[in-house]
């Protein structure tokens, strides 16, 4: 993508050597994968590597509540099963219950997400084909 999003600094931004040089080896990757799913996918290019980033991002975010019990208490809750083998008067259950609820609503977000992005961009598809196939 030639033109920078407001996520992303332009090169006048970056002050850091390294910053400059992370962009420079990113870009380096990026437009060819770029020119080749824009090839491949044509409009839906951007809508599939949105998704991407989207489940990068939030994958991210859902590993963070575990990575805070794992600080703070000490244990890993990986599943529903492990609050159960915890004392029921402790806190130990009650924040595995929480952390196992937090990445379940996490993971009904990334969905969400994805799937509303596509069915969005599959309607503004459809409209676009009925525009250009009634025009001569």
């Amino acid at each position: 993508m030639g033109n920078n999003s407001p996520q992303t600094p332009s090169k006048d931004q970056l002050r850091t050597g390294s910053g400059k040089r992370t962009q420079q080896i990113l870009m380096k990757i990026w437009e060819p994968l770029d020119v080749l799913g824009q090839g491949l996918m044509g409009d839906m290019w951007r809508t599939f590597y949105l998704s991407i980033q989207d489940a990068i991002a939030l994958s991210l975010i859902l590993k963070m509540p575990s990575l805070v019990s794992h600080i703070i208490i000490g244990k890993d809750f990986s599943s529903l099963e492990s609050c159960w083998q915890e004392n029921a008067l402790g806190i130990s259950r009650y924040a595995c219950f929480i952390i196992i609820t937090s990445d379940f609503c996490l993971w009904i977000v990334l969905a969400g997400r994805i799937i509303g992005r596509f069915r969005s961009d599959i309607w503004e598809l459809r409209r676009k084909d009925r525009n250009g196939s009634s025009k001569p």
